[in-house]
């Protein structure tokens, strides 16, 4: 066929594997957003969606820059051609290992909803099948490329096989230890993704986001950022798990208010005894009006089969320590930072603002009073202070 100055050597059936690759890059370059988003729904889907048209993209540019200079020289022995197959095996293995992952997750995950949509989770079977997958689909990727360029000096005990085998040796004392824990997280079952959990060492919840097999990503509650923790990291401390109760009534919240001391001093007996009572009256009616009160705003996560609870402390020298015991609702499952947001923050201050209110109609002031010492003449008075 001679175009212009081209000449190509090709028969019709060179002519008709050289449409069919074409065909089929520009099929996948269209479709790639669509063939990921049925394996993989979450924002990676979409980045493996980017980077798979990448590939599309760099092969046809160079096919046709193999076609280009066979036209142009006899003696062209098919360099871009063996690099874009090269581009086309790592291709094949990328998405041969994320269709495999996903099939595995279907079989051999976790069913569970999350944002009322139903997710297959990762478990220590579906993490043990993708290892021997990656092990499996890397082995056989770098044999292809071997042979595709013919280069079987590799495969020898010196050669980039070997060199590999010593890599991997020498590193896996940074990179075994969180897969070693990546498992040992999935195994426990007691940490997936949506759940809400506290890091000791760290103040905040999060969510967790994904296990990976080196890392964890959290979704800070409070911050509203992302957190990148090692796996290996991750389990070293004690994790509580807010989705795994230890009984049907929720959460345990447990809120703190300290209030002064009432003043029967200049009581007797007899009206000290009638004084503290109305006093501890008071308080339960502090305690119960806001459990009536929060009974009625639907935003207020509490559990409404579980009243609150409430006792005397600490009598500390400064004032009376009250504590509140309140159930939360089960947190949804979720990995929506604003609603965990609402269902624990903005409950525990809702309460808060109920107790106040009744607080104020009772008369108790909560306002903590502290104690200082008035040194006047050599003599310690000491006196009231309200801060």
């Amino acid at each position: 066929m001679d175009i212009f100055w081209f000449e190509w050597h090709l028969s019709q059936q060179q002519w008709i594997v050289h449409g069919i690759v074409f065909a089929l890059n520009i099929t996948l370059l269209i479709f790639a957003k669509p063939i990921f988003g049925m394996f993989d729904a979450s924002s990676d889907g979409d980045g493996k969606a980017r980077l798979f048209r990448v590939f599309n993209v760099l092969i046809l540019f160079l096919h046709g820059l193999d076609l280009l200079l066979l036209g142009l020289s006899t003696e062209y022995e098919h360099y871009f051609v063996r690099l874009g197959l090269s581009l086309m095996t790592l291709y094949c293995g990328l998405f041969f290992y994320c269709i495999s992952c996903y099939f595995s997750r279907r079989k051999f995950g976790r069913e569970k909803d999350i944002d009322n949509k139903p997710v297959f989770l990762e478990t220590y079977s579906t993490r043990i099948v993708e290892l021997i997958l990656l092990v499996f689909i890397s082995l056989t990727t770098v044999l292809i490329l071997i042979k595709l360029w013919g280069a079987d000096s590799w495969l020898e005990t010196t050669g980039i096989i070997g060199l590999l085998a010593a890599f991997l040796a020498f590193t896996s004392n940074v990179w075994a230890p969180d897969i070693i824990s990546g498992l040992i997280i999935l195994n426990t079952q007691m940490l997936e993704d949506g759940d809400v959990v506290i890091i000791d060492g760290y103040p905040d919840e999060y969510i967790i986001n994904k296990v990976s097999f080196i890392y964890v990503a959290l979704l800070d509650v409070r911050k509203n950022h992302r957190t990148l923790m090692r796996n290996s990291r991750f389990i070293q401390t004690k994790i509580d798990n807010l989705n795994r109760v230890a009984s049907s009534d929720g959460v345990r919240k447990t809120l703190i208010y300290k209030v002064a001391y009432p003043d029967f001093s200049d009581l007797g007996r007899e009206d000290k005894q009638q004084s503290l009572l109305r006093f501890r009256s008071r308080m339960d009616n502090i305690f119960e009006g806001a459990y009536e009160q929060c009974l009625k705003d639907k935003e207020i996560k509490i559990n409404d089969k579980r009243a609150f609870t409430w006792a005397l402390t600490l009598a500390g020298d400064f004032a009376l320590e009250y504590s509140l015991f309140v159930y939360l609702k089960r947190i949804p499952n979720t990995k929506v930072a604003s609603t965990v947001r609402k269902h624990l923050m903005g409950t525990v201050y809702k309460i808060n603002e109920a107790v106040y209110v009744n607080s104020v109609l009772e008369g108790i002031d909560l306002s903590t009073p502290s104690l200082a010492d008035v040194r006047l003449h050599g003599a310690v008075l000491n006196a009231p202070k309200t801060e």
